[in-house]
């Protein structure tokens, strides 16, 4: 079935457009936070590869609770690298390369450690991810993953408009990856043939009125934005008007006394068999 007429264009306008929304919530990311469950598992002096490490937050505290062992942070937006590079430079025991997670540009078994941040949600082939993953890691070596899933959402008030907008959020990604892979992390490691693997999840709660106002600001003009809209009348995820509606209700669930949103994020670690040798 071909694409509606101006489909193309509205997905590189609102790919490109996402990619700027999101980038400053990506860049205040932290170890310490969002990597909380694998830190125990790491060690000084591992070598540490973090996949699909956006503007490197994370990896610079994944860096430091390695160090001196080397840490490598990939992406396969260019931009962001060249940005994590600058940032990092103080670091002596990181770098950042721009590949695919699907190629792994790294040899058999180097490193003891492989992190994946909201990762998996993205991409068709979780499989071959996690299969090249497996080839890097050394036996005995620790994997992290840490995803969202679009049904740990509880939000109120929730009048229609707000219902719709959270489950528009998901559709947004017409069958591309999966927006609720974080209650599979567990099982897609195990089915990569991963051993003792353990899940867990963190919830996230947007609860005060400061935090209410300004995340209802910032949703309310993201279901404004000329780009979200064009790509969800194009794809027939939402009319205008429907956006509009969903824009208005976020703002006034932003001003409402009490309103909170609950949301979770899902995390798993496992070991790959074997022990790595002297």
């Amino acid at each position: 079935m071909s694409e509606p007429i101006g489909a193309p264009s509205a997905e590189r306008d609102y790919t490109a457009w996402l990619g700027r929304q999101h980038r400053p919530a990506h860049g205040r990311r932290t170890a310490e936070r969002h990597a909380a469950f694998f830190l125990p598992l790491l060690r000084p002096g591992m070598a540490l590869l973090d996949i699909g490490c956006g503007p490197g937050s994370i990896t610079l505290g994944l860096a430091r609770a390695v160090s001196p062992g080397p840490c490598a942070g990939l992406d396969s937006d260019a931009g962001v690298i060249a940005a994590a590079t600058a940032a990092a430079s103080a670091e002596a025991n990181l770098r950042f390369e721009h590949a695919n997670a699907e190629q792994l540009p790294y040899g058999d078994a180097t490193f003891g450690a492989v992190f994946m941040h909201a990762v998996l949600q993205h991409l068709d082939d979780r499989a071959a991810v996690l299969a090249e993953a497996w080839r890097v890691l050394r036996p005995g070596g620790v994997i992290g993953v840490a995803d969202a899933d679009f049904g740990g959402s509880v939000i109120a008030p929730a009048p229609e408009p707000l219902e719709q907008a959270v489950g528009l959020m998901a559709r947004l990604r017409r069958g591309r990856g999966d927006a609720f892979v974080g209650r599979k992390l567990g099982t897609l490691l195990a089915g990569a043939g991963f051993e003792d693997v353990r899940s867990g999840a963190v919830a996230d709660c947007d609860g005060t009125a400061e935090v209410t106002s300004r995340v209802g600001m910032f949703q309310s003009a993201y279901f404004a934005a000329p780009e979200f809209q064009a790509y969800a009348v194009a794809f027939g995820l939402a009319t205008a008007a429907e956006c509009d509606a969903m824009s208005r209700a976020w703002l006034e669930w932003g001003g409402t006394p009490g309103a909170s949103w609950t949301r979770f994020w899902c995390c798993a670690t496992a070991r790959k068999p074997g022990q790595d040798g002297p």
